[in-house]
């Protein structure tokens, strides 16, 4: 037996609020492992997928922790279009850099209406012809919901037949391409981790309805400034997002099998908006999303970016034993009392720790979170982030010691 049911049990375990052989414990994403030990830079795992996928690997085998993250090599198929909104080692960054969000106002707040009517149509003609150098050409096209009959056909298709429109065609094709080359390949790389024993963190990705407008739409400034200009719009607006963001997450899990489902959290945490605001603008459509996923039978595991101690209670209003918190900044023990009975936690070792501390200090913290946060199961430990800059050391002292000492 190569240990692959033995370890999804224990993160299936812990998820499920009971007590598993074992406290689980994951490493992260490949951080500076790769360059360091393998010679495979961060540009190769941004955008070269076999590169990218043997790297991921080979630190899954060296860490040998409970379930493998993965960030797939995006770069690979946005660089085709020209995604605007991301850079990466190579492609905006230093060849040695991780990856940055660039945060920008894309849709205006007079434009609420046109999404709220037709999010389709305002992605395909507005999103991305907006966020795609490539694809400004989808501009010129009539709205989707006038392409019907032949005699829609020539206005319809007219914008195609422009440089513009050739050129989003042709950008399309080579993102797709690449697009299916990424699918099959991260399909044969969970077989093969699998063979190996080591269980997915998470194949499907959703996102928080809000997030979907803060962070593609409207840019962090800008829904700040509509939850006082236009909340009624905003609020509409989320309530639009929320069944697409469904969608999205339960296809991915049933196209990878996996049935948990990654949520990150940026416009919800304290550092953004007061605790009234989340109840009114942010919380009703992601407890909403997490229910609904709970219902569908996968496991929300909700990486939460930021302070989030007044949101606590407020949080613990989802299905029992389904979801899965990951936190980064927050007082455990008091998110033990008061979420312990209802969800999973997960975390929350520092970034800055594992970066700058010693093995021994990483030890140290990590045998205070056993002792006093996985008590009685309901605890995965992990980093507070991602570990893309990280002392592998560090990160391998905290897997063996929850492994040696996080024992039931």
């Amino acid at each position: 037996m190569n240990g692959f049911a033995e370890r999804e049990k224990r993160i299936n375990d812990a998820i499920a609020l009971r007590r598993p052989d074992r406290v689980p414990v994951w490493h992260g994403v490949p951080g500076p492992y790769p360059a360091e030990r393998l010679g495979i830079t961060p540009e190769q795992q941004m955008t070269d997928i076999d590169a990218s996928l043997e790297a991921n690997y080979q630190t899954a085998l060296h860490y040998d922790s409970d379930m493998v993250e993965l960030m797939p090599p995006i770069g690979a198929t946005l660089a085709p279009a020209g995604y605007r909104h991301l850079k990466w080692a190579g492609h905006g960054l230093a060849a040695s850099s991780g990856w940055q969000f660039v945060d920008e106002e894309v849709m205006k707040p007079e434009e609420y209406d046109e999404l709220i009517y037709d999010p389709s149509d305002f992605i395909v003609r507005k999103y991305w012809p907006r966020s795609y150098s490539r694809l400004a050409g989808l501009a010129g096209l009539a709205p989707l919901r006038e392409g019907q009959g032949y005699f829609a056909g020539p206005f319809a298709f007219a914008a195609f037949g422009t440089p513009a429109g050739i050129e989003a065609l042709d950008a399309l094709r080579e993102a797709g391409a690449a697009g299916l080359k990424t699918v099959m390949a991260l399909g044969a790389h969970g077989k093969r981790l699998a063979e190996a024993g080591y269980p997915m963190s998470w194949s499907a990705f959703g996102a928080a309805p809000f997030d979907l407008i803060g962070d593609f739409l409207r840019g962090r400034k800008g829904v700040m400034l509509d939850m006082f200009r236009c909340p009624e719009k905003l609020e509409a607006a989320a309530e639009k997002m929320l069944p697409m963001a469904v969608e999205m997450a339960v296809r991915g899990a049933a196209m990878s099998h996996n049935p948990r489902v990654f949520i990150a959290i940026h416009g919800g945490v304290e550092g953004f908006m007061s605790l009234d605001q989340y109840k009114r603008f942010y919380w009703p459509t992601l407890q909403r999303l997490l229910t609904a996923l709970a219902e569908a039978g996968l496991n929300p595991f909700v990486l939460v970016e930021g302070g989030s101690n007044s949101r606590l209670e407020t949080m613990a209003d989802v299905p029992a034993g389904k979801v899965c918190y990951w936190f980064d900044h927050v007082d455990m023990r008091r998110a033990k009392e008061v979420l312990g009975h209802r969800v999973c936690i997960a975390g929350n070792v520092p970034v800055a720790l594992l970066k700058v501390g010693s093995a021994d200090d990483v030890r140290a913290y990590c045998k205070d979170l056993i002792d006093t946060v996985a008590v009685d199961g309901g605890f995965i430990m992990g980093s507070s982030g991602q570990t893309e800059d990280v002392n592998i050391d560090n990160v391998k002292a905290m897997v063996d010691f929850t492994k040696e000492y996080g024992a039931y």
